[in-house]
This record gives C-alpha cells, structure tokens and sequence, in this order.
C-alpha cells in the first residue's frame, strides 16, 4: 500500500477506502507536550480531540479494529500501585483529552486503549538528554521526585502487535503498559550510569512548582495483562538498559 498521509487535525481528506475490515490501526499521533496542551489547547484539542475523534470513527465505520494509544496521566496523581480497575482522574489538558476520547468510544468493540506509562529507549527524550551530558562532561540536572512505570519500547511494540494478533483473546477495553518497577528519574539516571554511561555526572534538582501542574510527581501503574499479552513479565529498566546500548557501533559513537 505504501505511504498514507493523514493529516490527524483535519482527517477528511484521508482516503478511507485503503482501509479494510482486516485491518487494525495503531493510533499513537498526538501532541503530548504537557506544556503546548496548556498554552495551545484549541490547536492541542484539534489534534489530540476532535480530529483524533472523527479519523476513529471513520476507521471504525470501515470494519477496522483501532488500538489507541493514551496516557497513565488520565489516572491522575497515584502513590499506591494500582491496576486496570483503578477510576480515572485525568491531570492537566493532556490526560484530559486522552480521557476525551476514551469516553467517546468506551461501548464500541472495535476500540481499544493502552495506556502508557513512560516509554524507555535510547531515543526517548530524557535518556538522550542524559546520553548528550554524557558525552559533553555536562553535570545533568534531575527533576525530583517524578516517579513512573517505565516501559521499554520493545515491550510496547510486541504487546501493541500481540494485542491486535489476539484481539479477541482480551475483552478488555483498557490495558495499562508500563514496566515491573515504579522509578524516579534519579533511579532512572543511575540505572543508565550504572548500565551503560559511567562517566555520567548528575545532581538532584527541585522543579518548579508550575512543572507539576499538569504532570502528576508519581503514577504508580501496573497492569495484570500486558504480562499475558508478553508471554513474559516486562523488562526492567535495567535488562532494558542492556539491551539499548549493547551495539557496539553505538559505543563507540559514546566513546568518541
């Protein structure tokens, strides 16, 4: 089929006829800056609501299976480990919309939602801010507390693939995606240093208060099917660390 272009702020113009009943669409287009959804957020709605909205229906009317891909933000500030049946309470504009569009198709059993926690890979935002400090000398600067259920990436695509492969395996309609250990970002930073970036140097900051106004400092998730979706439990953060930086090329670039 090749390349489609969708335009998810304006999703009439995409051609709906290349989509069948056999197909699942994994949607996990948004604008998920906490900040432009707060200073944005007619544009942010546009894209992460009401066009996100209208492409799932028109998918949905096709026959076609949608795996949406929301946020642990929509559970809200959460200091106890808690699973799929917990209530939501959405946090800030970003959680808000993810819920939004949650709530609009919670009966249709063409839909479903993984809600993901942050997602660990050597390309994600906060790991190559550590990897650029790394090879600078630069002393990083770590946010805390900030705690999370670190997934790695590897484990969101095999789950996100087993869950459109055994669709009808799991009724549910909310499946949490996040890792086996809740970690702070200084756990996260010494776990990296400890795997993979020895020289890296870092201290323990306090953000401002408006950081945490529309990001929970702790979302202690777990979910009690992604292991079954795995056939295994998830990786840690820190055999996801080994992984990640285990090419060699890779260490080199580092060591250069």
């Amino acid at each position: 089929m090749g390349l489609l272009y969708l335009k998810i702020n304006d999703p009439l113009g995409f051609d709906y006829e290349k989509i069948s009943s056999d197909d699942t669409i994994f949607l996990a287009a948004a604008i998920s800056s906490p900040d432009i959804c707060e200073h944005k957020s007619e544009y942010a709605w546009s894209v992460n609501v009401s066009g996100t909205i209208r492409f799932i229906s028109k998918v949905i009317e096709r026959g076609a299976r949608v795996i949406f891909f929301s946020s642990d933000t929509v559970y809200g500030e959460r200091q106890c480990i808690f699973n799929e049946t917990a209530s939501i309470n959405p946090s800030g504009g970003y959680a808000q919309m993810k819920a939004e569009v949650e709530n609009q198709f919670q009966d249709e059993p063409l839909f479903k939602a993984i809600r993901l926690s942050y997602v660990f890979s050597r390309d994600d935002k906060f790991t190559k801010y550590l990897t650029g400090c790394h090879q600078q000398g630069v002393v990083a600067e770590i946010f805390h507390p900030f705690y999370r259920s670190i997934i790695h990436r590897d484990d969101v695509v095999d789950g996100a693939i087993a869950l459109a492969r055994f669709w009808g395996d799991y009724p549910q309609r909310i499946i949490n995606f996040g890792g086996p250990e809740v970690l702070s970002r200084v756990d996260f930073a010494q776990q990296i240093k400890n795997g993979a970036l020895a020289n890296l140097l870092y201290e323990v900051i306090e953000p401002a208060p408006e950081f945490f106004k529309n990001r929970p400092r702790t979302i202690a998730m777990s979910s009690d099917y992604l292991p079954l979706l795995l056939g295994r439990p998830p990786h840690t953060l820190t055999d996801a660390v080994r992984v990640e930086f285990n090419e060699q090329s890779f260490k080199s670039k580092l060591d250069a």
